[in-house]
């Protein structure tokens, strides 16, 4: 089940020196983070990884944002997906996650939880939905806490 906790709009002109030279997907999914990163910095939240990868055994996947709410101590796994608006893969961004990309995700948490002694912490898993309009530099923000299939 995914509800949607919060929506936004944000200005992303502060970005403007990545929107200048976008190679499309990478430079794309680096501001989605960023604004993602900058979105949970403004709720009280501490940004404690970015882009994580298990670098020993089989990869598995990346973590796109790791957060701790410092009210509640609880870590945030972030998956963040965003899109620019009025491409052709303008779907909702949401949807990129699958069944598949979400027990990888599974998998790289579990493995982020191990590697940083975190076993005993309570947890959580978010999307985080970005769509990007390049004309009006404004980016359309959902948040959607604890997903899950």
């Amino acid at each position: 089940m995914i509800s949607i906790q919060d929506s936004r709009i944000i200005y992303f002109s502060q970005y403007k020196y990545l929107m200048d030279n976008l190679n499309p997907q990478k430079e794309i999914g680096n501001l989605g983070e960023r604004i993602a990163a900058n979105y949970f910095k403004a709720r009280g939240c501490e940004i404690l990884e970015m882009n994580f990868e298990n670098k020993f055994g089989y990869r598995v996947g990346e973590l796109d944002l790791v957060a701790r709410n410092l009210k509640n101590n609880e870590i945030i796994f972030a998956e963040v997906k965003t899109r620019q608006k009025g491409t052709s893969h303008s779907e909702t961004p949401e949807l990129a996650i699958t069944r598949g990309k979400y027990r990888k995700l599974s998998k790289i948490i579990s493995a982020y939880l191990r590697k940083n002694n975190l076993l005993d912490c309570d947890y959580r898993l978010d999307a985080i939905a970005i769509e990007l309009d390049m004309k009006t530099r404004k980016a359309s923000l959902r948040h959607l806490k604890c997903i899950y299939y």
